[in-house]
């Protein structure tokens, strides 16, 4: 693909001409940031990020290494690993499949933070960050299957 072609179609068509390291990478970056920010504006709305255990005591989180550590891992593991089998396999098929497994699985664990027992603020940070977890998948994913295609239709360098 030339540098042209590369440059044209505004952020996202930039952002697909990158390796899929740094589509993930950038990703992974953008939905940390965020994530810290809805944890900061929870805790200043009042929100405690404490939930009540089984036997009914109060949990105290490991914020924000909880956030750093269930945004960072998992988003991490799951790019790389759709962009893995992507490059072995089909991988328009792949990278679809993925969009729909990584951000049903981030929006699917949304009632877990419901049914915890964090306060309100807590818990609409909580879900607000499982929604920017969704979405970022989503994007860099469709990053990742745009880029499979625009490589495919790439003429042969000779």
């Amino acid at each position: 693909m030339s540098a042209d072609a590369r440059s044209r179609g505004g952020f996202f068509g930039r952002f697909t001409a990158r390796h899929p390291a740094a589509v993930i990478a950038g990703a992974v970056a953008a939905a940390l940031t965020v994530n810290l920010v809805l944890w900061l504006v929870g805790l200043g709305l009042g929100g405690s990020f404490r939930f009540t255990e089984a036997d009914g005591s109060l949990h105290t989180t490991t914020a924000p290494q909880g956030v750093i550590t269930m945004t960072v891992l998992p988003m991490s593991a799951g790019l790389a690993l759709a962009a893995l089998l992507a490059a072995a396999g089909k991988r328009r098929a792949v990278l679809r499949s993925a969009q729909v497994v990584g951000a049903g699985a981030a929006l699917a664990t949304t009632p877990e933070t419901f049914a915890a027992g964090f306060d309100t603020p807590s818990t609409i940070a909580l879900t607000g960050m499982h929604v920017v977890i969704a979405a970022l998948v989503l994007l860099a994913l469709e990053a990742l299957a745009r880029r499979e295609e625009a490589v495919r239709a790439a003429p042969a360098r000779g």
